[in-house]
């Protein structure tokens, strides 16, 4: 069971990385795109790379770093994320703490793992993962960036004005998702595609529905008798076609189908060419899952 603090900055942190890639811009293009760094993050567009997505990104963000920094602290020195009346230190308290142990260097705090990986040669690491001077076996904390942070969002979060959140920011406090205490992200950002897909597919099956109370059984069976499947399979101008299946919400065979769920490649996502229900890729594989679980609880 993941510990509730590192459950609180899974939460938030997913949250910034997926507005923080929504504000990345498209149209970036490198002098030369043959040497540019794939993962390296394009220029934020305006003086607040997030307005107008996210309201409230501050408190989200200090949220977030509280939790992340009290989880490695309480992990690394045990009793030395509460103050003496048994209060958990704030976010600049603890990067103090943190740095009273550890030297930074160049404003960077290397917290080395105790199962450390073995060292990998320079020229076989990916540029996603080099972090300076740090090795692979050491958890990265930016202090200096973390702490203009935080003061970059009080002025939003006490009411003094607008934040000054930035890329390197958030960038920096999703490296603490390396520490052992957190490694966190990865199954939040599972759970919340899949709640996302659940919603999506709830709102689409209501949209459905509606529809079909708009124009009658006797229309949509007229318009389901007419149909004509626009991804019919064709062995030369279209290979990657399919057959109409069976739509889930109206029932008819109009259910134009675009591809089949990567995982076990037995539902279909697209669209109904009668009710419009539409099912994602994204909806496609948690069904096909929660039918994957079912038949295994079958056979048992």
């Amino acid at each position: 069971m993941r510990d509730q603090r590192a459950e609180e900055f899974a939460r938030c942190a997913v949250v910034l990385a997926a507005e923080l890639r929504e504000t990345r811009r498209d149209d970036a293009v490198p002098a030369d795109p043959e040497e540019a760094d794939p993962f390296a993050a394009p220029a934020p567009t305006g003086d607040d790379p997030f307005a107008p997505l996210m309201a409230g990104r501050e408190g989200v963000f200090d949220q977030a770093l509280s939790n992340g920094l009290a989880a490695i602290v309480a992990s690394e020195w045990p009793g030395k994320e509460v103050d003496r009346k048994g209060r958990v230190l704030s976010a600049s308290a603890l990067l103090k703490v943190i740095e009273e142990r550890i030297p930074a260097t160049d404003g960077i705090v290397c917290v080395p793992d105790e199962h450390p990986m073995p060292d990998i040669p320079q020229g076989d690491t990916n540029s996603l993962f080099q972090a300076g001077p740090c090795l692979s076996s050491h958890t990265r904390i930016d202090v200096r960036t973390l702490q203009n942070g935080i003061e970059a969002s009080q002025a939003a979060r006490h009411g003094r004005g607008a934040g000054a959140l930035q890329h390197r920011h958030v960038e920096a406090l999703l490296a603490l998702d390396g520490h052992p205490s957190l490694g966190v992200m990865g199954e939040e950002q599972q759970d919340r595609i899949q709640r996302i897909a659940q919603a999506e597919d709830v709102a689409s099956q209501k949209r459905a529905g509606e529809c079909l109370e708009r124009i009658g059984e006797e229309e949509a069976t007229r318009r389901a008798e007419n149909v004509a499947n626009p991804n019919a399979y064709h062995p030369k101008h279209n290979p990657d076609g399919h057959d109409l299946d069976t739509c889930p919400v109206c029932g008819h065979e109009t259910f134009c189908v675009e591809g089949l769920d990567p995982i076990f490649g037995q539902v279909a996502y697209g669209q109904c060419l009668v009710c419009t229900y539409a099912r994602t890729p994204g909806a496609a594989e948690d069904e096909a899952f929660t039918e994957h679980l079912r038949s295994i609880m079958d056979d048992e």
